[in-house]
């Protein structure tokens, strides 16, 4: 009942639009489609001379009047055409193949590309999961769509176009009583078509949440095993996994009565042409080489007749496909760019800033206002869940600020040129995230021109060097996947390195030093501060001794600034700040009496 109330429901509209678009594909590489087509004409033209050889042969044979050097002939025509074929089966392949893996390659660089356009909200409401099916699995069917689908059906009505015009000239009864299959062919065609495109995409779907599930679980394989969880994973994983063979068992049900019929319905014509045609010869109205040639004749129908099943299979999952593509494709960018190309300077303006997460009703930063000169450096502290790092991340406009509300150098950044204004910045995200490759590689991530120099440098910056030579490859070690053979302050370091190698105008720490110890933290700040004096610097710190030397200290509670100043103006109001202090002071000294009672 749902499968016919879908169809039912499913616009014609949309599935011309979908095939139109795979079309348009087609059209970017059309002259080497029109040359592998041309190929394949000439493969289906020598493909129907050896009928007609063949029927030569065979009424020479049957009348007596055949010699052996007349055979000889003949069979060294059949391995010329033969010859011939497979040099324009070779052109075929190569330019019609070879367009359909360039138009997957151009297909996976787009998608690629408008992905890396969308900001973090979308990856906040979409899995990775799902995003990595629709690049293999989706354009996959797409390549096989305007690939192996476009030669078939090209193929498939040139081949019959010929074949059944060779046998109207033969006998045009005899053709008539062998296609009387096809329109019923025709009718399961289009029946079939609907059912497979509707299950196809109820496989890619669980295919999607398959993957979803397999990333989700390897990359928390580290929490699914400190929990002793691997039971109830592998439950969930094989929920998913039996989803998804299910899925593909009904697409195989319908595929696999689908392909009996166009068997079935194509021997059909062949049992007619046995009955009809074997009294034809008996009679003497048709000779026993004609016969031979019209029953290879029609043998090449069957090709066509099973190829027009094939050909609607992969479009229809081609055109599924495109749809779920095209969804992303055409999403819209949540941040657009603006039209301001320069930035003026580092100073940073807030003037009530206000800002609620896309699609949720709770306010994070609530009248947020400051100013910041060029070259100065901002601390900002407060509880887990203050609006610390959103308001750095609207500053940057990984999300969208209120028009009016954030300025840089002056300028309102919802203006900016997306790639000018976050050039401005060197990031080091609360959450480090290191790339599979060498320690090197990944300082050198954003300026891949930093000579080795400079990267040992800037490791020292950030005290790490010393650390790094002591690897069993220094510099060239590597990281493994998201740097976890890094402990978490190494990690920290790392990340900062990077951030400095591209040379930011504007440095930003995200709690990037909380897993340093404090006399480690005070030498690389120490560095930083000699090394960036004349940089803007935002610095984002539970540890108030991160901060304390910045010359504007913001203090966030529940998303609304609740006290700003120098660390000596917020210890003078002996408020929030103040007590926010005192109580790291107090924890630190029994820290410290803990670790002295502890020595021998």
């Amino acid at each position: 009942m749902s499968d016919r109330k879908s169809a039912g429901s499913r616009p014609n509209g949309e599935s011309t639009h979908l095939l139109r678009l795979l079309l348009a594909r087609l059209a970017k590489h059309r002259k080497a489609i029109a040359i592998g087509l041309l190929a394949l004409i000439g493969v289906d033209g020598l493909q129907l001379i050896v009928p007609k050889i063949i029927e030569r042969i065979v009424d020479d044979l049957a009348r007596g009047t055949a010699t052996a050097e007349k055979l000889w002939i003949l069979a060294g025509g059949v391995v010329a055409v033969y010859v011939g074929m497979g040099l324009f089966r070779f052109g075929w392949r190569y330019f019609i193949i070879g367009s359909s893996h360039r138009i997957a390659r151009d297909l996976r660089q787009e998608l690629y590309d408008h992905l890396q356009s969308l900001s973090p909200q979308y990856y906040d409401r979409t899995k990775v999961g799902d995003i990595m099916a629709h690049a293999t699995n989706d354009v996959r069917a797409v390549q096989m769509a305007t690939g192996m689908a476009t030669l078939a059906s090209f193929d498939s009505l040139l081949l019959m176009a010929a074949s059944i015009s060779i046998m109207i000239s033969m006998n045009l009864k005899l053709t008539l009583l062998s296609l009387i299959p096809l329109p019923i062919l025709s009718f399961a065609m289009l029946w079939f078509g609907k059912m497979v495109h509707r299950r196809f995409t109820r496989v890619q779907e669980a295919f999607s949440h398959l993957s979803e599930k397999t990333q989700e679980s390897l990359s928390g394989v580290r929490v699914i095993k400190a929990y002793g969880d691997e039971d109830s994973e592998i439950d969930l994983f094989s929920e998913k996994a039996r989803d998804c063979a299910d899925q593909n068992i009904d697409l195989a049900k319908v595929w696999g009565l689908f392909m009996p019929i166009i068997h079935g319905l194509a021997f059909a014509s062949l049992a007619i042409l046995l009955g009809a045609g074997g009294r034809m010869v008996i009679r003497g109205t048709v000779s026993l080489g004609q016969f031979v040639a019209f029953s290879n004749y029609l043998m090449m129908l069957i090709w066509p007749m099973m190829a027009v099943g094939w050909v609607v299979n992969m479009l229809q999952r081609g055109t599924a496909s495109m749809k779920r593509l095209q969804k992303i494709l055409r999403t819209p960018p949540d941040v657009e760019s603006g039209d301001t190309e320069q930035v003026p300077d580092t100073s940073i303006r807030v003037d009530g800033l206000s800002f609620t997460y896309p699609g949720t009703d709770t306010v994070v930063l609530e009248d947020v206002s400051f100013s910041l000169p060029s070259g100065g450096s901002l601390g900002i502290v407060g509880r887990t869940g203050a609006g610390k790092t959103t308001l750095v991340e609207v500053m940057m406009r990984m999300y969208d600020p209120p028009p009016g509300t954030v300025f840089l150098g002056g300028e309102d950044v919802t203006r900016m040129d997306l790639e000018a204004l976050r050039g401005v910045f060197g990031y080091v995200p609360q959450e480090t995230f290191l790339f599979a490759m060498s320690v090197a590689d990944n300082i050198r991530f954003g300026n891949e021109n930093l000579p080795p120099e400079r990267v040992e440098e800037l490791a020292r910056t950030v005290d790490i060097h010393e650390e790094v030579i002591k690897f069993p490859d220094g510099y060239d070690t590597l990281v493994g996947e998201r740097g976890v053979s890094l402990s978490g302050g190494q990690k920290q370091r790392v990340a900062i390195a990077r951030a400095l190698g591209v040379g930011p105008e504007i440095l930003v720490l995200d709690d990037a030093l909380s897993n340093v110890d404090t006399e480690t933290e005070a030498a690389i700040l120490e560095r930083l501060g000699e090394k960036l004096a004349d940089r803007t610097n935002v610095i984002i710190a539970h540890r108030i001794s991160t901060v304390k030397g910045c010359d504007l200290i913001l203090v966030l509670d529940g998303g609304r600034l609740v006290e700003s100043g120098t660390h000596e103006e917020l210890m003078a109001l002996d408020g929030f700040y103040a007590d926010l202090y005192r109580m790291q002071q107090l924890e630190e000294e029994a820290m410290d009496e803990s670790e002295e009672g502890e020595e021998p």
